[in-house]
């Protein structure tokens, strides 16, 4: 993890809020909001100043006047604790050292790598490791027809092609009909994803005959058991799908890529 960079985002985010608390700053009225609970119910009144000790009793039928004077209120002390948080981050950040344990082990030299088991791999080291985890693929039947990549890699259609040459493309790492424990069921998806930076296992299925009813009940009944083992269509499930009349759509595919992937 890039602390830096993090710390760079969360001040965007912050200054995106605190940005919006000020345009809606300049809409709010002036005065105070006095609110009185009675008999567990909410009684709101009007109040000019801090001298204005009890204020003026706001009826119901002209409600939204408190609602825009405790938004205000709502906006000031989000505005404080924004400020708070960026005067901490930017305390922090001054503080932080230019190399945090994460460098260590990828400033040293490869003989010392070598003989070290070191408490965080580099994204790239990581990358390189989880490809050359051993796995046994399915089997291609003999009259199967051969389909390929441009890395040379056997699919089994021409759509798996274009997924793959798409990911390829952007640099994804992925492998393809890695085995997969569902509780005891045995699954292949289609691609076991990882995305970087966060180190994150993304599956996406490639649903290519639907057709075939039974292949539809086939895959329906996987994708339950993926739901059942926290696996999630938008979260870490990616689905493409097409028909005989209905191909593979690549426009999709790269929006699928750049929306969850990149």
């Amino acid at each position: 993890m890039n602390i830096k960079n993090e710390f760079e985002k969360r001040e965007k985010e912050l200054n995106a809020v605190l940005t919006e608390c000020d345009n809606r700053l300049k809409k709010m009225p002036e005065g105070k909001l006095k609110v009185i609970t009675k008999k567990g119910k909410p009684y709101y009144y009007f109040r000019k100043d801090g001298k204005d000790a009890s204020g003026t009793y706001i009826r119901r039928k002209n409600l939204d006047k408190a609602r825009k004077l405790a938004q205000r209120d709502y906006e000031i002390q989000v505005k404080k604790a924004l400020s708070d948080e960026m005067k901490a981050l930017s305390l922090y950040s001054k503080a932080m050292p230019k190399k945090t344990y994460e460098h260590v082990y990828d400033e040293m030299i490869y003989g010392r790598k070598i003989l070290i088991t070191p408490h965080f791999l580099p994204d790239e080291v990581f990358v390189e490791k989880w490809l050359a985890e051993p796995y046994e693929p399915l089997n291609f039947d003999g009259d199967l027809a051969e389909h390929y990549t441009d890395c040379g890699e056997r699919v089994r259609s021409k759509s798996e092609v274009l997924i793959a040459n798409a990911l390829n493309k952007e640099g994804i790492s992925y492998k393809y009909e890695c085995p997969l424990f569902l509780g005891n069921k045995k699954v292949y998806p289609d691609f076991t994803i990882m995305k970087m930076p966060g180190r994150k296992v993304v599956y996406w299925e490639h649903l290519g005959l639907l057709d075939d009813p039974e292949y539809i009940t086939r895959n329906l009944e996987k994708i339950d058991c993926y739901e059942e083992n926290g696996i999630f269509l938008g979260d870490n499930l990616i689905i493409t799908r097409e028909t005989s009349e209905k191909p593979l759509n690549m426009k999709q595919v790269r929006r699928l890529i750049e929306h969850y992937l990149l």
